[in-house]
C-alpha cells in the first residue's frame, strides 16, 4: 500500500514507530518512505554493475543504507561534479557516482579494503577517480561539490568539522544510522548550516540529502 506523508521534521520517527509495530505482526515486511524524492521512485535502486566483495567489506548493495544512498545519487546532477565518498568500502557508491559522470575521490581507512575498492573502480570506463587511504577526510585538501558518507552517527560526529573545509557549498548524501537516531543527527547538523533537501526511510534505517 502507499500513503502520502505530511512534511514534518518528526515524520521519520513516526514512520519508524509504524515500522516497529508492523514488523511485530507481519513476517518478511518491508517499509519504504521518503520526502523530497520523486514519488515515481522505486525504493530499491538498480544494481547494474558487478563488484568483487570479500568477507568483512561493507558495500554489497543489499543493505538498506546503501540502497538509500544509491537512490539519492540517482536524483542528483553529478556530471563533472567533484564527489568524495567517505569510507568507501567496496567502492559501490563511488562507482555509482562515476557512472553518472562525476570526478570521484574515495577514502578508506583500511589498506586492504582500499585495494579492493581500487580494483572495483578500475572496471569503470570513467578514469576520473582516486582511492585515498585515510581516516574519513582527515588528510584531504580542496573542496568538493558532493560528499557521500554511509557511516555511523558516531563517525559522522568526527566528520562534520572537516565539512567546513571540504564542502563549503554543496550537497551531503548521508546514511548509516537507525531512524530512531534522527533527532540526534538533526542536532549534529544544525550548527553546520545544512538545510534538509530530502530524506528516506527503509526498514528501520534512514538517510538524507542536505545542502549548504
Amino acid at each position: 500500500w502507499r500513503a502520502k506523508l505530511p512534511f514534518r521534521l518528526e515524520t521519520p520517527l513516526q514512520v519508524n514507530w509504524l515500522w516497529e509495530k508492523l514488523r511485530e505482526q507481519v513476517r518478511n515486511f518491508s517499509l519504504y518512505a521518503s520526502w523530497g524524492i520523486p514519488t515515481s521512485t522505486y525504493p530499491f535502486a538498480p544494481f547494474p554493475f558487478n563488484l568483487h566483495i570479500e568477507t568483512g567489506i561493507f558495500g554489497t548493495g543489499r543493505h538498506p543504507t546503501t540502497q538509500i544512498c544509491l537512490v539519492a545519487l540517482q536524483h542528483l546532477p553529478l556530471r563533472e561534479k567533484r564527489v568524495i565518498d567517505i569510507g568507501t568500502g567496496s567502492g559501490i557508491l563511488a562507482f555509482a557516482a562515476l557512472t553518472q559522470g562525476a570526478k570521484v575521490v574515495a577514502t578508506e581507512i583500511s589498506f586492504r579494503i582500499a585495494k579492493r575498492a581500487k580494483e572495483n573502480l578500475s572496471a569503470q570506463s570513467n578514469p576520473s577517480w582516486a582511492v585515498v587511504v585515510c581516516d574519513l577526510a582527515a588528510s584531504l585538501k580542496g573542496a568538493f561539490d558532493v560528499v557521500i558518507c554511509n557511516i555511523s552517527s558516531e563517525a559522522l560526529v568526527r566528520l562534520l568539522p572537516d565539512l567546513d573545509r571540504i564542502l563549503p557549498h554543496g550537497k551531503l548524501v548521508a546514511s548509516g544510522w537507525m531512524a530512531s537516531e534522527w533527532r540526534s543527527v538533526r542536532r549534529l547538523l544544525r550548527p553546520y548550516g545544512f538545510k534538509l533537501a530530502s530524506w528516506q526511510f527503509l526498514d528501520g534505517w534512514m538517510g538524507i540529502v542536505a545542502e549548504r
